[in-house]
């Protein structure tokens, strides 16, 4: 990297630039200005990034980051790149987008007038372990077997009971994501479901949905939401850019030229 180092954000038409100004991520604590590397069909959004050090995932580097893509996702219709892709120069960002332009515009005619939305769903409960032990008989004698034998339970006994309530609490969140997908059915173009990050959350899901339906997406998940008894939380977040649906694989930039990467 040197001083023409150039911080990647996502690619957007190159008739359809958007005016994002002074917001990019810099090296002194300052917005820096984003401005596009045209080359025909389509552009790259980016920002001066004058450093040899690589992008650290830090909060004052990845706000900036985000900021810039969700001004770009309210402006036009963008393939958002993940976090930390810088280039080396114009030049070798110019050859990228020339050897990805069909790919790319191929993916921005896939998410065009779309946004992803985003609702989760957890457990509103003080102990998720006693919740899921209280509603299954089987699971509850085992508990009160181990409990009971106190400091004598054997290791193979307190493992058993471990992986019966990861079992439970996996089918748990299987049936009530069903739930919510079938509720929400019809409402969106895609469905992605990613992976809990507590043991509270039930759900974790990616709605690909119309930008102009946007509202009417929010109001189901509220009517939903209302029907389902008081110990499950619903969040509805977005619009945000639809970082979860990007599928085209494009030759990587920067270091890692020859493989191949999602945006």
């Amino acid at each position: 990297m040197n001083s023409n180092s150039l911080y990647v954000y996502g690619f957007v038409r190159g008739a359809d630039i958007p005016e994002v100004g002074e917001a990019g991520l810099g090296q002194d604590g300052r917005a820096t200005r984003v401005f596009p590397v045209n080359a025909g069909r389509v552009a790259a959004m980016v920002s001066v990034y004058g450093s040899e050090r690589r992008v650290l995932p830090l909060r004052r580097n990845l706000e900036p980051h985000h900021r810039v893509v969700s001004e770009l996702t309210r402006a036009t219709t963008v393939v958002p790149v993940a976090f930390g892709h810088v280039v080396t120069g114009e030049k070798e960002l110019k050859s990228f987008l020339r050897a990805n332009a069909d790919a790319i515009c191929a993916e921005l005619d896939r998410l065009q007038g779309k946004v992803e939305m985003g609702v989760r769903v957890r457990w509103d409960v003080e102990n998720i372990f006693r919740h899921i032990v209280e509603g299954d008989p089987e699971l509850a004698a085992s508990r009160d077997q181990v409990f009971a034998a106190g400091a004598k339970a054997s290791p193979a006994e307190k493992l058993e009971l471990g992986r019966m309530f990861e079992e439970r609490l996996q089918a748990a969140r299987a049936t009530l994501t069903e739930r919510v997908l079938e509720s929400l059915s019809g409402a969106a173009a895609q469905v992605r479901s990613n992976p809990p990050t507590t043991e509270e959350t039930v759900a974790d899901l990616a709605f690909l949905v119309d930008r102009d339906a946007q509202e009417r997406f929010e109001d189901r998940v509220g009517e939903m939401a209302a029907l389902w008894p008081p110990e499950y939380v619903f969040q509805c977040t977005g619009p945000w850019a639809p970082f979860n649906f990007v599928e085209a694989q494009l030759s990587a930039m920067g270091a890692d030229e020859g493989r191949e990467q999602a945006c």
